[in-house]
């Protein structure tokens, strides 16, 4: 700026100021003033559209028309009987009207057949456009592609189902192995055996139960042998469970007998404190036949 000096020396600022340049924007951002707003819906990846009140498409962004996989020239001016099936076109239209007729914005899940013959799942929401007067003119709609979702979730529910379906499986080959390992056996009419081998689990005693108390009711069976010559080990758990099996069977008016208890499992039920009240035990397998037959008045005779 360019002083001018007075008569007593000093310095007059009244003389013209040149302007100072505005500070400039960076060359990387974006003057958003007057930016054309076809670009910016062409730059979302969702299709948008225009209707007026005859159904014809009279505007739509770029993600609109790759939806038909046409060009913006063979779309503009067309309606939805020029591209899809009729029973598409009757729920397009219904749901246009009741917008005209409201003025209310709607959204609904519809089902598209594109021109090449793709089915696809679309979730539309639709705003209708006024006039300057408040009359409704046409229509703005938004699409959403529901397809790939949906893909993911049809695998999903498939995944799930074939997973429940191995489980079933599964159950019913674990029903099978427990009916295998823990056969009920009648060896004498109105007497059944019920051998034990191996470890005793929490399940399987209640699966020997079931097991045993089914063959009872199904034989009317009147003595059940329990022969736990191949069981290694008691607990508890397992002790507690032999007990309420001999009591279960009582309740159905059969009588039990539990054969080949082993030294060490006798120790065990006794250390545990195993009620053993009202148990008939004999040592073997014959005993406990020979046992049961004479209280069923059967005479074997040896030739």
């Amino acid at each position: 700026m360019a002083l001018k000096t007075t008569e007593n020396g000093t310095s007059d600022s009244s003389a013209q100021a040149t302007a100072m340049p505005l500070q400039s924007q960076p060359s990387d951002s974006l003057p958003m003033i007057g930016f054309p707003a076809a670009k910016i819906l062409d730059s979302l990846s969702d299709p948008i559209f225009v209707k007026d009140l005859q159904h014809r498409w009279i505007e739509g962004n770029t993600a609109f028309f790759a939806l038909f996989q046409l060009t913006r020239e063979q779309v503009i001016g067309k309606s939805d009987p020029d591209f899809f099936p009729k029973d598409q076109v009757e729920v397009f239209w219904k749901n246009d009207d009741l917008l005209f007729e409201s003025a209310q914005p709607s959204e609904n899940e519809e089902k598209l057949t594109n021109p090449s013959g793709q089915e696809r799942f679309i979730w539309t929401r639709k705003y209708p456009l006024f006039d300057d007067h408040g009359k409704v003119i046409g229509l703005v709609g938004i699409i959403t592609d529901l397809t790939p979702i949906r893909v993911r979730l049809e695998q999903a529910v498939r995944l799930e189902s074939e997973v429940a379906e191995q489980q079933r499986v599964i159950s019913a080959q674990s029903d099978l192995l427990g009916r295998l390992t823990i056969p009920v056996i009648q060896i004498w009419e109105g007497i059944l055996l019920l051998p034990l081998v191996g470890e005793l689990s929490g399940a399987r005693s209640e699966q020997l139960t079931e097991r045993l108390l089914e063959a009872i009711t199904r034989q009317r069976a009147r003595f059940a042998i329990i022969d736990i010559t191949g069981v290694d080990s008691v607990d508890a758990g397992v002790a507690r469970a032999l007990v309420k099996t001999v009591q279960a069977v009582a309740l159905l008016g059969c009588r039990s007998l539990m054969v080949g208890i082993s030294a060490g499992v006798a120790a065990q039920m006794v250390r545990i404190g195993a009620d053993l009240a009202g148990m008939n035990t004999q040592a073997t397998l014959q005993q406990g036949l020979e046992y049961a037959m004479q209280k069923l008045c059967y005479t074997v005779v040896r030739r």
